[in-house]
Order: C-alpha cells, then sequence, then structure tokens
C-alpha cells in the first residue's frame, strides 16, 4: 500500500523533487476521495484487528525514532491496489473540468449573445428605422428575441439542455426572427434587402465557415489545452470566482511534469475528437492508460524491490544458522563415512515391498498397516544413521574448525564461507515454488517413457500357453 502511494506521487510529480510537495498534496486528495478511500478494507475479526493495531504500533514508534511522517496523513492504511478508472475519475473531479468547461461555455455564451447577435441585430435595426422613418419598427419582435436568447442562456445554466442543443435553438430563433421581418418589412424597399443581407451576414459569422450548428458549438465549447491553462495562468475568462474555488480546492500549483503530462494527453485527445465527441471521456481514458503504464513501471520495481529483499533475508537466515553451501556439498559429496552410512541403512531396509506405482502390477499390495510399520522403519533407521554426524549447519567449534581447514587452500581472496552464505541466501530467496517446479521437472523427464515389461510376466504368460 505504501508503495503505490509512492508510485502516484512519483507519477503526479515525474520523478522531479522539486515538485514533491505539490505531488503529495495532490495525491492526498486522491487518497481522501470516496471513491478511493471506499477501497481500503481493514481488518475484520478481533484477532486480524489485534494483529493490525500491533503493526500499526510499530510502525509509529520506527517514525518516532526515525522522525518519518505516516505516507497515509492522518489514516493508519490506505488501499493497495487502485484501478485505472478510479484514479482517472477521481482525478477529473478534483481538476473540476467539467465545472470549468461549462463555466467557460456560460461565460462565451453570455458573450456571444449579447456583443455577436443582439448588438449587431440592434444596429441593423437601428439603421433600417432610420431609413423608414419608423422608430418602433420590429421593436416587439426584437424583445421576444431577447427573451429567448435569454431563457436559451438559462436553461444551459440550469443543465436542462445540452451544448448541441443550444445551438440548434440559438439558430432556430434568429432563423424566426429572420422570417418575421420579411413578413413585416415591405419588400420593394432595398433597406428590407439589406436587413436580410446582414442577417445572413450574422448567422455566417456565427458557423465560422462551417456548418452553422457545428460551427457555433466550436466556438462554444472550450479545448481541453485551454482548460488546462485556466488552471494554472491568471486569465479571467470563466467567472473569477469558480475559477478561484477550484484553484483553492487543488491547494496550490498543479506539479509542472503534470502540467506537461496532461497537456500531452489533451493533445492527443484534440488530434482524436471531434466537434459532437464527449472530449472529457476521451481525456478520462488518456488518463486511464497513463495510469496503467505508470503502475506497470511501479509494479516492476516493486518486484526488483522484493527481489533484493528477499536476497538479503536469505543471507541474514544463512548468517545466523552458519549455512554454507560449500561446506554442506563438501559433506555430502567428499565424507565418504556419511554417505555410504545412510546408503547402507536404505539398502538394509525392504523396498521391494513398498507399493507400486504400477496399477497394472501383479505383485501382492500390501495393507495400509504394513506400508506405515515399513515407512516408519526406514525413517528410524536413517534417523538413528543421522544421530551419529552432525547436521552441517550451525556454529559448534567442531564444524567451524572444518569450515576452517577447508579455507586452507582457496584461492580467491575472499573466505569460502563467505560465497557459501551468499549461494544459500539466493537459493533460499528463490522461494520453495520454485525448487519444488524444479524437482518436479527433474522427476518428470526421469520418469518420462514407458515402463519397460518385466520379465517374469511374460515367462508366466509363456508358460501359461
Amino acid at each position: 500500500a505504501e508503495h503505490l502511494k509512492y508510485s502516484i506521487e512519483q507519477l503526479l510529480a515525474g520523478g522531479q523533487s522539486d515538485d514533491a510537495r505539490a505531488a503529495r498534496k495532490l495525491a492526498d486528495q486522491l487518497y481522501n476521495s470516496p471513491m478511493v478511500r471506499d477501497l481500503n478494507y481493514e481488518a475484520q475479526g478481533w484477532m486480524a484487528r489485534s494483529a493490525r493495531q500491533i503493526i500499526h504500533g510499530l510502525g509509529r514508534l520506527y517514525r518516532l525514532i526515525s522522525r518519518t511522517q505516516n505516507v497515509f496523513g492522518t489514516q493508519t492504511s490506505g488501499p493497495s491496489y487502485i484501478p485505472s478508472e478510479s484514479f482517472a475519475t477521481t482525478l477529473l473531479e478534483i481538476l473540476q473540468l467539467e465545472d470549468l468547461q461549462n463555466s467557460v461555455v456560460e461565460t462565451r455564451l453570455k458573450r456571444l449573445l449579447q456583443e455577436r447577435i443582439m448588438l449587431p441585430l440592434g444596429d441593423t435595426l437601428h439603421s433600417l428605422r432610420a431609413a423608414i422613418g419608423d422608430g418602433a419598427l420590429l421593436d416587439v419582435e426584437l424583445r421576444n428575441l431577447e427573451a429567448s436568447l435569454e431563457k436559451i442562456f438559462l436553461d444551459y445554466r440550469t443543465g436542462r439542455t445540452g451544448l448541441a442543443q443550444i445551438a440548434d435553438r440559438v439558430l432556430a430563433e434568429l432563423e424566426h426572427f429572420s422570417d418575421q421581418g420579411k413578413q413585416i418589412l415591405p419588400e420593394s424597399y432595398g433597406a428590407t434587402q439589406a436587413f436580410v443581407r446582414r442577417l445572413g451576414y450574422l448567422r455566417s459569422q456565427l458557423a465560422g465557415g462551417m456548418d452553422v450548428s457545428e460551427g457555433l458549438v466550436r466556438q462554444l465549447q472550450p479545448t481541453l489545452q485551454e482548460l488546462l491553462s485556466l488552471l494554472v495562468s491568471d486569465r479571467t475568462e470563466t467567472r473569477a470566482g469558480e475559477l478561484a474555488y477550484i484553484r483553492q480546492k487543488l491547494e496550490g500549483k498543479l506539479p509542472a511534469k503534470l502540467q506537461e503530462s496532461l497537456s500531452v494527453l489533451a493533445e492527443r485527445v484534440h488530434r482524436r475528437a471531434d466537434a459532437t465527441d464527449d472530449q472529457l471521456k476521451l481525456f478520462q481514458t488518456e488518463l486511464q492508460q497513463w495510469y496503467d503504464r505508470g503502475m506497470d513501471r511501479a509494479g516492476g520495481v516493486y518486484r526488483r524491490n522484493a527481489k533484493v529483499f528477499s536476497i538479503l533475508l536469505g543471507i541474514a537466515i544463512a548468517i545466523g544458522v552458519n549455512a554454507d553451501t560449500f561446506y554442506m556439498a563438501n559433506r555430502l559429496t567428499v565424507d565418504q563415512a556419511v554417505r555410504t552410512s545412510v546408503i547402507q541403512t536404505i539398502n538394509q531396509v525392504p523396498l521391494e515391498t513398498m507399493v507400486s506405482r504400477d496399477s497394472s502390477a501383479t505383485t501382492t499390495t500390501p495393507s495400509v498397516a504394513q506400508l506405515s510399520s515399513d515407512l516408519q522403519s526406514l525413517g528410524t533407521a536413517v534417523q538413528t544413521t543421522l544421530s551419529d554426524y552432525a547436521l552441517p549447519i550451525g556454529w559448534s567449534p567442531t564444524l567451524k574448525a572444518s569450515q576452517a581447514a577447508l579455507e586452507v587452500n582457496w584461492p580467491l581472496p575472499i573466505p569460502r564461507h563467505w560465497l557459501g552464505w551468499l549461494i544459500t541466501g539466493v537459493a533460499v530467496s528463490m522461494g520453495s515454488n520454485f525448487w519444488f517446479d524444479a524437482l518436479r521437472r527433474v522427476i518428470t523427464v526421469r520418469s518420462s517413457g514407458s515402463k519397460p515389461a518385466s520379465t517374469t510376466s511374460n515367462e508366466q504368460s509363456a508358460t501359461t500357453q
């Protein structure tokens, strides 16, 4: 769990020590969010809780002695695994890009309705009224248009209408106002034709050289790069109060490397997304892939650290019991007394009475009681024989003297038993699964192939015929 927290901090900081503090604050916000906090399952049952409390007590004692801080802050533990979807969703909630996007769209929509629609229409109507001599011409229709556009703005602000529907409704209101003008104004007047042309020019300006609805959406919707720049710059395109609130929740500037990473991901989304695509959803997918790649690297680091720790632990165990691989191999290969005694003891046991693994064997299978007695006799005989010889591990004076005698002609400058400890430690670090699997493979190779037919069985078959 601690390694995961450190890995997330490294991912956010981009490996830069200068941004470690900001990355730690952002990681703490991630861990304090409900979606991540609920992934931490505490121990259940009094025994498990007691063991956990003892471990936490030892951890507090260690931090007190080493003067280090708890990586989880006020919490005693954290989740040992965080899915990429939970990470990406939580990070987007902290950055509040969706709220910031809505705020920017509101600002742009209000500016578009006032400065690019109502103001040009007012100027056009002023010229038209001066030409015709009617100061109240289309006054009711203009007020109705202004009320309709204000209702469209409020519908988007309250979330009742999406951005694509907003564009369609704005264009529909402009079309309706144009139709009303054509019905009211005399067709023979040149001012009427100028009024219609200006409305068409206004619609083309809103389109920006594209389809009218799509062009309007592109002008209103900010890109991800623009949203990210608002979080780290002093621009005031959106409402100042909401932007200040978002920055306050971020508890300071985002790490510089995180800004670069987010900008790269946003650029990927910008190249892939169309106007109608939900850029935030694509951005979340990119964040999930970025997190998975970072956690893959962190997993490799964790496995390497675990391997080094297991080797050091194995070496410590080897030194603690003086398990010298060279000395143990020498005892088993050179010491004839031990080897011969064990072999003679095993040979004295009637192994032919053991149960054969071949189910088709014609020999009589002994009873379970007889088999248990034979195995017990074999174990007792081997144990009695080995009791006369000390195990090749330990710190007894006899064993130490034997090791010293074997190192007399050792050619290397490093003591022989040091290398023996090292080999034993590496062997112990491999784990029992590795050695059992290796032994199974050796036995499989040895027992491969069909079992030859018994000569006795063949002779009995010939006699019967």
